[in-house]
């Protein structure tokens, strides 16, 4: 690349259907005036906290590699092409200390070429919660927030300019747990995203090893 660095995302695709209702007044000759309450507001995603009194985040079962399973995003970017989602896999380093960020590796597939993307969640006073910085002081960073994690499921939501991308990973890709996937529906839906929001991801064909040249910075736009 020269001199310039391309962004390799993981597109998803929504189908959404919009119907618009109309509501006649009546068959009367005069026709009468409707008096409507006002409507509520349409509700909004859920705050992008953790539950209240939820156990701490043992950050120290992070570490390692996951497979991205499923998505589901309010990000214009990844509801654009569904079709074309790649196995995906990420490798999270422990930092050397508290206070130092952690480094992110994630290996994908695009145009049939392997990839990775290499990034730093910086630690905030909060426990579970990260900040990924933009590329530069005027752009917003990105809320990383460990919803959940166990020894096989870590569910994480990035929040960015109002935007909410949710991914659930697994330490394996076989027998997903069903249990497990309709909590992260549910999750999702509480963050105001419904199941056509929701996107599976592949669960073979990930990339074992990238050459010097596909590997990348990346922030994410959204």
């Amino acid at each position: 690349m020269t001199g310039v660095r391309h962004c390799v995302t993981l597109a998803v695709v929504l189908l959404c259907v919009c119907l618009w209702g109309t509501t006649d007044a009546g068959v009367a000759k005069e026709r009468e005036r409707i008096v409507r309450k006002p409507r509520k507001p349409a509700p909004t995603p859920g705050a992008v906290e953790r539950s209240p009194g939820a156990p701490p985040i043992d950050m120290s079962k992070m570490w390692g590699k996951w497979y991205l399973l499923n998505l589901a995003s309010q990000c214009p970017h990844q509801l654009q092409q569904g079709s074309s989602s790649e196995a995906t896999v990420i490798d999270l380093t422990p930092p050397e200390q508290e206070s130092s960020p952690v480094s992110v590796s994630t290996k994908t597939r695009f145009n049939h070429d392997c990839w990775e993307i290499l990034q730093k969640y910086y630690p905030t006073k909060t426990n579970g919660r990260y900040i990924l910085k933009g590329n530069s002081v005027s752009e917003p960073g990105t809320d990383v927030i460990i919803m959940e994690l166990d020894n096989a499921y870590a569910f994480i939501l990035y929040h960015k300019k109002g935007k909410i991308t949710a991914k659930l990973y697994g330490r394996s890709t076989v027998n997903l747990s069903e249990p497990m996937l309709t909590k992260f529906e549910t999750l999702a839906r509480e963050k105001g995203m419904s199941l056509a929001y929701l996107f599976p991801f592949p669960t073979f064909g990930h990339c074992d090893s990238v050459t010097k040249d596909h590997v990348i910075d990346c922030i994410p736009t959204c």
